[in-house]
């Protein structure tokens, strides 16, 4: 098991763009994560909910996917 550090004080800022691509690397990871979750259950399982349905669909639309 590796040390835990715990350091008092806010991190520096960081700056817009290192911010702006931590939060692309989120969203890139949470979207892989949908998309995984599609294909274990399958697009049109019947024990899916509508709001699995309605996640997938919107992941699609949102990254201009067919």
């Amino acid at each position: 098991m590796s040390p835990v550090w715990i350091i008092e004080g806010a991190a520096p800022p960081m700056d817009p763009i290192a911010e702006r691509n931590v939060a692309e690397r989120k969203l890139a990871a949470l979207a892989d994560a949908v998309r995984e979750h599609e294909r274990d259950i399958g697009p049109r399982a019947p024990d899916a909910r509508p709001q699995d349905h309605h996640l997938y669909h919107r992941l699609r639309e949102i990254c201009d996917e067919a």
